[in-house]
């Protein structure tokens, strides 16, 4: 005779599943005491799947508030009331009822690797803004157009900042230290609050409260990350005070230590620039434009740009650009390029062609 062992395996789970519950309610009497260890004793495989299924089960509660699991659970506890939990009996009288708790199983697997998933992400969309109350009891900002992507391990808490800019309140737990990745950069906390932003060419850690310390990747690891201070040199765990946001440039030992510019008015839906180049200052406002996209030429990138502006309006922000510097605004209905002015031919005017400044 040819044992399907497929069948017997899912017998087995089921089985297995209904006395890790039953363990989990709590044995009532000495019978259903006795019931399992007959149980166990008949096949020595059954006391591996019990532990393996009970060792499922108590990361499942691990995490049974994470945010991730709440609507999940709850699609198990409705599973479960109509299977009749509370009046089952063991699946060789019931086997419908086991049916029903395999078939939680199934989503509680499911749950867990969703739950491990070293890449799982929190994103916006252009002119989109989302909070995120993460497993931990942090708190993720993400400004628009921005992704994180989150893992959490028993002894420590990985984040990536793979674009935009994201802020962070970090729930204290000296055990498991709270790090944020953005290109070759690394800010570490146990717990702050402070926002890290991914721009073009340079990566801004602006520290609201507590400290950091961040670290730059080398071709053996990491090293400590160095920042300037008027004219000494100091670790960036102890030049980047509240207050102030540090700028770091890939491939670069050193980081520019600055005031910071009151970054959090994004989460309030307004932009604020103290002092900034213009091509910053419009790879910003592009996170919150869904039609028009803002260009900046070359010639007029490094303009520095002060001043508060409503996300979104990127016509106002080019007009206040022009307004103030000379630079031409071109609107081709997409986009508008910010440019220099063109300059007049001094040699039109001999050749019998009309000329004008275009501002």
């Amino acid at each position: 005779m040819t044992l399907d062992w497929k069948r017997e395996r899912s017998t087995l789970d089921d089985d297995a599943v209904l006395w890790c519950l039953r363990l989990n309610e709590g044995l009532a009497n000495e019978r259903e005491q006795e019931d399992l260890r007959a149980w166990l004793a008949a096949d020595p495989a059954r006391r591996h799947r019990l532990d393996a299924i009970t060792a499922l089960w108590d990361g499942i509660e691990d995490d049974a508030h994470a945010p991730e699991m709440l609507s999940l659970r709850h699609a198990a506890l409705t599973a479960m009331e109509q299977a009749g939990r509370r009046g089952w009996t063991w699946p060789r009288r019931m086997p419908w009822v086991g049916i029903a708790v395999a078939a939680m199983l199934v989503l509680a697997i499911n749950v867990v690797f969703l739950l491990r998933d070293p890449m799982t992400y929190y994103t916006t969309g252009i002119g989109e803004r989302r909070v995120v109350a993460l497993a931990d009891g942090s708190t993720l900002s993400l400004d628009a157009d921005s992704a994180v992507s989150v893992r959490f391990h028993r002894n420590r808490r990985d984040l990536t900042l793979d674009r935009g800019r994201a802020a962070f309140k970090v729930a204290k737990d000296p055990l498991r230290p709270f790090a944020v990745t953005s290109g070759t950069h690394v800010v570490v906390a146990t717990g702050t609050e402070f926002t890290v932003e991914k721009l073009a060419n340079e990566v801004r850690v602006a520290l609201v409260e507590g400290r950091v310390a961040i670290l730059r990747t080398v071709p053996h690891g990491h090293a400590v990350q160095l920042a300037h201070v008027g004219k000494t040199t100091e670790p960036a765990e102890q030049a980047l005070t509240p207050g102030h946001e540090l700028i770091l440039t890939n491939g670069r030992a050193l980081g520019a230590l600055r005031a910071s510019a009151a970054d959090v008015g994004w989460e309030a839906g307004q932009l604020f620039f103290a002092n900034e180049p213009l091509g910053i200052a419009a790879e910003r406002v592009n996170r919150y434009s869904v039609g028009k996209r803002i260009d900046v030429a070359s010639d007029v990138t490094g303009i520095r740009v002060s001043g508060v502006f409503n996300a979104g309006d990127v016509d106002a922000f080019a007009r206040a650009v022009a307004t103030v510097f000379p630079v031409r605004v071109r609107n081709d209905g997409e986009r508008l390029l910010l440019s220099a002015p063109r300059k007049i031919d001094a040699n039109a005017g001999q050749n019998g062609t009309n000329s004008r400044k275009v501002n």
